[in-house]
């Protein structure tokens, strides 16, 4: 998720271990502590632009990180609060239970990321998956506002009622994400029986900043096909079928190469949704697309990738964003986000 909504669902989180008196300092304790895992975003190299696309949800946002990263936020945090605290007047509050606030409000940040579609290593030194439950958009004000509104109110009111609501409010919402996502797949399988396509894997991924809307993929072992899905609970699901691209492997590179090794990097980070996006090639680049990405989600034009000279084995690849949105791909969302001239 994006930083503010972290530090909301850390602050709502450190509401759960603090007495009615000290929910607005369980809170400011929560909104840091929920923020701190993106701390992960300063790891970069001006020589492996890889780097940080490949530590961001890494460790610091690992199940097993959060005892150790509450206990930097709490040894941080603590000699400031009880300044803060004694000056105000207030009753100071002990290390433990600053740090149970600490605790509880990191906690939030690598299950909340896990929730969304881009892929956090949850259980990380365990295993290296990136865990990805595709239930909400990265970035989801319908989500986040109201979650802001009602935690407001109840730190301004001293309130557990009301952010006990605010809690309900957000399991409500991913719920509602499991459901719609549920759905949505539902439908890929439906379309691909009816196309008679084979189906190695297929996932479904919101778009942005909506439950409604859908981007579904197919992998049919040889290529990728793009679908848009419109899920509205209570209506007839519409379904607009794609793109199909020919999938991309680090086996098309020279074997024991630099560029073949960060693709095998860009592979996991990318899921192995990986294929070759020919309108931003040169004529002696390749450019390697993230599929699982798109504005528009029916489209192929990815959100970033990497480019590699594939006659040049041990350049190192250079990861990139295109360009902006275009009005076409804008144009594209809404009409479907509204539900027209679905073709099944």
């Amino acid at each position: 998720m994006d930083p503010v909504t972290q530090g909301l669902a850390g602050a709502l989180c450190a509401q759960a271990g603090c007495r009615k008196r000290d929910m607005k300092w369980a809170a400011a304790v929560g909104v840091v502590a929920g923020m701190a895992p993106d701390l992960d975003v300063l790891i970069r190299s001006p020589s492996d632009s890889l780097l940080a696309l490949e530590y961001h949800r890494h460790f610091s946002h690992a199940l097993a990180f959060i005892p150790i990263g509450s206990l930097l936020v709490a040894l941080i945090l603590w000699p400031a609060l009880r300044r803060l605290q004694r000056w105000k007047g207030s009753a100071t509050a002990s290390f433990a239970r600053v740090y149970l606030w600490s605790l509880l409000g990191m906690a939030s940040h690598g299950v909340l990321d896990a929730a969304t579609s881009y892929g956090t290593r949850l259980y990380w030194p365990l295993t290296d998956e990136r865990v990805a439950w595709n239930m909400i958009s990265v970035i989801d004000p319908l989500f986040s506002v109201p979650l802001a509104i009602l935690l407001g109110i109840a730190i301004w009111r001293n309130s557990r009622f009301i952010a006990g609501t605010a809690g309900l409010w957000a399991a409500f919402y991913l719920a509602l994400g499991w459901f719609q996502q549920d759905r949505a797949e539902q439908m890929l399988s439906q379309w691909a029986e009816a196309q008679g396509i084979s189906v190695e894997r297929s996932v479904a991924k919101p778009a942005f900043a909506n439950l409604i809307l859908w981007r579904g993929l197919i992998d049919d072992g040889q290529q990728f096909h793009s679908l848009a899905v419109r899920i509205v609970p209570g209506q007839q699901a519409q379904v607009w079928p794609g793109s199909v691209v020919e999938r991309i492997s680090s086996s098309r590179l020279p074997e024991n190469s630099r560029i073949a090794s960060d693709m095998q990097r860009f592979e996991h980070f990318s899921d192995r949704w990986t294929f070759r996006y020919f309108p931003y090639e040169t004529q002696d680049d390749w450019f390697i697309g993230d599929f699982r990405y798109a504005i528009d989600p029916a489209s192929e034009r990815p959100l970033w990738g990497i480019r590699l000279n594939p006659d040049q084995p041990q350049q190192a690849v250079e990861f990139e964003r295109p360009a902006r949105v275009t009005d076409a791909e804008r144009e594209a969302f809404i009409r479907r986000l509204r539900g027209g001239d679905a073709e099944f």
